[in-house]
């Protein structure tokens, strides 16, 4: 297994270390991640790690945000908890990822069942774009996770993937920022975006 870091400018050089996917609890749970990398996941039996910027933690803020105004009061949020998708050799993080209030809160989970969550939001970073894009649509598909949104401050965009069938998303949607996500399973949820932040250099 490879580690991966997206790593900032002043350090040149990727870092690859190998490690064994062979322990019989999440591999996430026992290695430490460098203090500048906040962010680390496994796809495809390789580490990923990025450092978080400000526009993913801007994001991410005004999202749950909105999210606590919204949601039903038996469901509750979470962020980055290690979510093992055992058979295709991923642990993710969910940047958001909703569950029930009653496994979150009052089990104060630090390892989240797929089958519990409602939908999740992830925010690119350079990194994890391809992966946000690519793979993890079908593994959160295939895992009967209602809704799945990528919010892009690179793009200014959100991409909603919704109505998962036979492990696929039948609907993809793109929102350029400024007009309303529409979450429709299994609650209703609006999510604004005129004022998530962007990338200064997106076009």
């Amino acid at each position: 297994m490879t580690q991966r870091y997206d790593r900032p400018a002043d350090q040149p050089e990727e870092v690859e270390v190998t490690a064994m996917l062979e322990q019989a609890v999440p591999v996430l749970l026992e290695i430490n991640v460098p203090e500048r990398f906040k962010k680390a996941e496994i796809i495809g039996g390789n580490i990923i790690m990025s450092p978080l910027r400000s526009a993913h933690n801007l994001t991410l803020h005004r999202l749950m945000s909105q999210l606590d105004q919204q949601l039903p009061a038996d469901m509750l949020y979470t962020s980055d908890v290690l979510t093992p998708f055992e058979i295709e050799q991923h642990e993710y993080c969910p940047d958001i990822a909703v569950v029930p209030r009653a496994e979150a809160e009052d089990n104060n989970i630090s390892v989240c069942d797929p089958a519990w969550i409602a939908c999740v939001f992830e925010i690119i970073s350079p990194t994890t774009r391809d992966f946000d894009y690519g793979v993890k649509v079908g593994v959160y598909a295939r895992s009967s996770i209602a809704e799945y949104v990528v919010f892009d401050p690179y793009t200014r965009s959100a991409t909603r993937y919704a109505q998962p069938e036979d492990g696929e998303y039948t609907l993809r949607q793109l929102i350029h920022y400024g007009k309303p996500v529409h979450i429709e399973r299994p609650f209703p949820i609006v999510i604004e975006t005129a004022g998530l932040p962007v990338d200064p250099a997106a076009g």
